[in-house]
């Protein structure tokens, strides 16, 4: 069995986070860890099978473990950050006007 370096600190914390009625989240878990974010994340693009069962992890706290406390505005923008992580926009603007709008009609 492969042994993960952050999958154990994940689980130790999602439980420190459900005892104390938090949501454990990446932000969190990497302040708690004292890593810095582009640490982490290069480590995950090396070891995609540990990042996505971290990421499992935290679905999983976020739907089932106290999120009944959460409210749904909170859990859905959670939810959708963490799947999204991975389609970011190339950060160009895109402007309709409202003649095109319009025209695409």
């Amino acid at each position: 069995m492969k042994r993960y370096k952050y999958l154990t600190r994940a689980e130790a914390y999602a439980d420190f986070c459900r005892s104390n009625n938090m949501l454990a989240n990446k932000a969190g878990f990497l302040r708690r860890e004292k890593l810095a974010p582009h640490v982490y994340d290069e480590y995950c693009k090396q070891n995609r099978d540990e990042a996505e069962l971290i990421d499992a992890v935290f679905e999983d706290e976020a739907l089932n473990a106290g999120a009944k406390n959460l409210s749904a505005t909170v859990l859905s923008m959670y939810l959708k950050n963490l799947f999204e992580k991975g389609e970011k926009d190339d950060g160009a603007i895109s402007v309709i006007t409202l003649n095109e709008a319009e025209d695409a009609l």
